[in-house]
């Protein structure tokens, strides 16, 4: 890290002080942002300086450049700067960045918003240069930090342009001050004391007025001619002389400033322009001299725009126009002079532990083999404290070739293109890898030479490998990958151990056995606790829930879910999991689990909020997780449309990505139910046919939902034989796994049958049956959905209830009772009114007060839906106003 970066510059001896801008910013201390707008220049930096440093205001300074593009550096960076006004601020951000988690910009952002309420002071953020930021993710931070920021912090932005932030919603709300380039530049007053009161140059009056003309006051341009002026006898002559825009006289004051140079200075201030920042020591090695410290200090001395970044006079910047300026010069000389340069400071920030910028040096002169020589001694380190887009951005930058020859760098490149969608870009880089672990596993030893000797790195090359052929080869080549990384790694590798674990369980379950599966994943979680990666912790533990609840383990599920959420709070990232897209898995699970126990309410919370988190999710896995349990929340309050808008959500999705058996077997399993439910039969049979259904079954318990919902089709296709046969294959797999869930609707797939074969009695042995393995989980939902079949029987089981003749517990069948009453009076209402679900919902919604566009976000629809949903229900109430068409719901017990 570069504390000088987070230096407030000094304004300078010759400083003109302008109190009418200080005032304008003292106003600033009650808004939410002060934004300083103006081309180069024109005295921002010194402005802010010399206003803070006058008034005594706290504040922590960042000056931003290229690099700070990537969210974890600016993150670093932030947290530091805030931790010279709060020594303890950050540390769980920092915790939580400085691990290869890669958290969301908002989960980040919401943890240091939290911290900063905890600090007793007014301060101010000024973040210099910021211009430089075209990062979607750093801009998206600023934005919601903006949006949420506390009242004891505001922020400066110091700018040439405007930034990509919701500026005008901040000046429409009185929240922003501006000041822009007319209130920057020097009034003919500043002009005559920066002349004459502070460089002592004795100007006229006419002077004055004619320099305000030529330059409309644009502080760098007077400041150039001030340097010009030295040593001229005709003063007028030579103000007069400066025509034309501000770049013609920066280049022509230039040429005029470097020409009174001696050779030795010019030559220092052009070679030394290819430097970000500048110290004796650096300067001394690049330009082969012993004399840099003290030419630094003359140049500060005779304001030849070099400005300190430490109290200690250690490191100095050029102003940045100055700086561009000479490399506009220094790029005429020859490139083997540009070469040389940038080769010595590669070198002296590689030996002084500055590997960024040494690779940045590097990269400028094509220099890859030494880029990739460094990087594959950092990248690791980089990984971990999740620099992904840095290391994205190298790659970017580096042929090819030269990343497939170096192990280091193309594994940990690999595995963020993987996470980032792009597995098959990935594969070119990992081919040598491959090459020889394939050897390995063949036992042949044909590709030796490729075998690294680090045996850490050859079990992480292991692990990524079978990352990334998670989807497309073989379970049993995952898991061979996989048991050479466990086999080369050690304890030390927690994190790459859990994930071997964790590839090894979705292997396991694609070949059918869930109890494996399930093993590797607790093995994979044992593991991920020792590591503060909460994307790890998360995922698996999602792995797990949705298994335990296919296995009709809910009360287990449930509580893993919230042991995870509490561990989260244990290890200081409390209020992280509701803004943090890891957790979209476990809201979405949590809302499912809720849906069977029949507790709408918090089913649609969840549901919400795994929504919400899955925009931002980076694992597609998440976004349809959180689409299904959208769609199940829905149908379970009966607004079967939304129900059927999710799935269209959903598919636009899978049309771009391939996903897991498991979630695509819930998901087709669920269409070809909603399908039906609308009686939409041939529909059902001809998406059944588009995913392969019904041609050589490859049934697997991840599979077997989709199967037992194909069943159902079968049965409403009158095809009771090829029904009957599916249902027999897919009881022997869910018994052998003791799938309870699964067994449950299977069973209820059999009621359907023997009811359509008027067999009674059968149907009500299995029903009771499903009832009493139902009873423990309190596994509620699965009953109501065939209502209007099932219903002829439960006069008889409550009758054999009552008698003692089931096993059914006095608490479940209390609930139960309850739920199905409620559903059936609900449906009643709904056909008499001929008010659609969804209607009844929003009639709900209205009772409580809510606001249209609160309704909207409650029920995942636009505003506009929701608008013509009341103009329907005011027509079949036979009302004119919201008082009105709750008082008439009231009536007919609606709500």
């Amino acid at each position: 890290m570069l504390l000088t970066k987070l230096h407030i510059p000094p304004a300078g001896n010759n400083v003109v002080r302008r109190l009418s801008l200080h005032e304008k910013l003292n106003s600033g201390l009650s808004r939410k942002l002060i934004l300083v707008s103006a081309p180069a220049g024109y005295g921002k930096t010194t402005l802010l300086s010399d206003w803070i440093i006058h008034a005594e205001i706290p504040a922590a300074w960042l000056s931003l450049d290229n690099g700070d593009n990537d969210p974890a550096v600016f993150f670093n960076y932030l947290i530091s700067g805030i931790q010279s006004i709060h020594k303890e601020f950050g540390q769980s951000a920092l915790r939580l960045l400085n691990s290869p988690n890669s958290p969301s910009v908002e989960s980040i952002t919401s943890l240091l918003i939290n911290e900063i309420l905890n600090i007793k002071r007014n301060f101010l953020l000024v973040l210099d240069d910021f211009h430089l930021i075209k990062n979607n993710e750093v801009l998206k931070l600023v934005s919601y930090l903006l949006e949420h920021i506390p009242g004891n912090i505001h922020i400066v932005i110091l700018t040439r342009s405007d930034p990509a932030l919701s500026v005008s919603r901040l000046r429409s709300q009185h929240q922003l001050v501006e000041l822009r380039s007319s209130d920057l530049s020097f009034s003919t007053n500043d002009i005559f004391v920066l002349f004459n009161k502070k460089l002592k140059l004795g100007l006229s009056v006419d002077d004055v007025y004619a320099l305000e003309t030529r330059t409309e006051g644009w502080i760098a341009g007077l400041q150039l001619t001030a340097l010009s002026m030295r040593g001229r006898e005709n003063i007028p002559k030579f103000i007069q002389d400066l025509k034309g825009d501000n770049r013609y006289i920066m280049d022509y004051l230039m040429e005029e400033v470097l020409k009174v140079q001696t050779d030795d200075i010019k030559d220092f201030l052009l070679q030394t322009s290819i430097l970000e920042q500048l110290s004796a020591p650096l300067c001394n090695s690049v330009l082969g001299r012993n004399d840099s410290q003290l030419i630094l200090e003359t140049l500060e001395k005779n304001n030849m725009f070099v400005i300190p970044l430490d109290a200690e006079r250690t490191w100095y910047r050029y102003h940045h126009l100055f700086a561009d300026l000479l490399k506009q010069r220094l790029l005429l000389q020859s490139d083997s002079n540009l070469e040389r340069l940038h080769n010595k400071a590669c070198a002296w920030y590689y030996e002084n532990s500055l590997p960024e910028l040494a690779i940045n040096h590097a990269l400028v002169t094509r220099n890859f083999e030494q880029a990739i020589m460094i990087l594959s001694r950092n990248v690791e380190r980089m990984w971990e404290i999740g620099q992904h887009s840095a290391i994205l951005r190298y790659g970017n930058l580096l042929p090819d070739e030269v990343i497939k020859g170096n192990h280091e760098f193309a594994l940990y490149y690999s595995w963020i293109l993987i996470t980032t969608g792009q597995a098959a870009e990935s594969e070119k880089y990992l081919h040598y890898a491959q090459k020889a672990i394939d050897s390995v596993i063949r036992g042949d030893g044909s590709a030796k030479k490729d075998i690294p000797d680090n045996k850490f790195l050859f079990g992480k090359l292991a692990t990524t490998l079978a990352y990334m052929k998670l989807f497309s080869a073989p379970p049993e080549t995952i898991i061979k990958y996989s048991e050479i990384a466990i086999n080369n790694l050690s304890g030390s590798n927690p994190l790459w151990i859990g994930w071997a674990w964790y590839f090894i369980g979705n292997a396991e379950l694609v070949r059918g056995d869930v109890y494996k599966g399930l093993d590797a994943f607790n093995r994979s979680l044992e593991h991920s606790k020792k590591t503060d990666n909460i994307y790890l912790i998360a995922t698996i533990t999602s792995a797990i829930v949705s298994r335990r609840c296919a296995l009709g383990q809910y009360r287990n599920a449930f509580a893993l879910c919230a042991d995870t959420l509490s561990l989260m709070s244990r290890r200081g990232f409390s209020g992280i999991a509701k803004v943090e897209w890891t957790f979209t898995g476990l809201f979405s699970m949590m809302s499912v689990i809720q849906c069977i126990w029949t507790n709408y309410d918090e089913a649609l919370e969840n549901a919400k909020t795994a929504y919400r988190l899955s925009e931002n999710a980076r694992d597609i896995r998440y976004k349809i997780m959180a689409l299904l349990a959208c769609s199940y929340a829905l149908h379970a309050v009966d607004d079967k449309e939304g129900a059927f808008d999710k799935i269209g959500e959903l598919e636009d999705v899978l049309n771009r990505y391939k996903i897991a058996p498991f979630l695509a077997a819930t998901y087709i399993g669920w269409k070809i139910y909603l399908l039906i439910e609308k009686h939409e039969i041939d529909k059902a049979a001809d998406f059944a046919k588009e995913v392969g259904l019904g041609h050589d079954l490859k049934i697997t318990f991840e599979t077997l939902y989709s199967y037992i919902y194909f069943a159902r089709l079968l049965l409403r296709q009158n095809e009771y034989i090829r029904a009957e046969e599916l249902m027999s294959e897919i009881y022997v797999i869910a018994k052998e796994a003791n799938g309870i869930e699964r067994l449950i609707d299977l069973k209820l797939v059999y009621v359907l049958m023997y009811l359509s074969r008027n067999e009674h009695e059968k149907a009500l042995s299995e029903i009771i049956d499903a009832l009493e393995m139902a009873a423990d989980e309190n596994l509620i939902m699965h009953f109501l959905f065939d209502l209007d079949q099932t219903s002829v029987l439960l006069n008889e089981v409550y009758r054999r209830y009552a008698d003692g003749k089931t096993r059914i517990s006095d608490s479940f069948m209390q609930k139960f009772r309850l739920a199905v009453d409620s559903k059936i009076r609900q449906s009643k209402r709904s056909r008499d009114l001929g008010l659609s679900t969804r209607e009844i919902g929003i009639l709900k919604f209205i009772a409580e007060d809510l606001s249209n566009q609160e309704i909207a976000d409650k029920m995942f629809i636009s505003i506009n839906t929701i608008k013509t949903h009341l103009k329907n229900i005011y027509l079949k109430l036979g009302v004119d106003s919201r008082t009105k068409a709750v008082k008439k719901a009231k009536l007919l017990s609606l709500v």
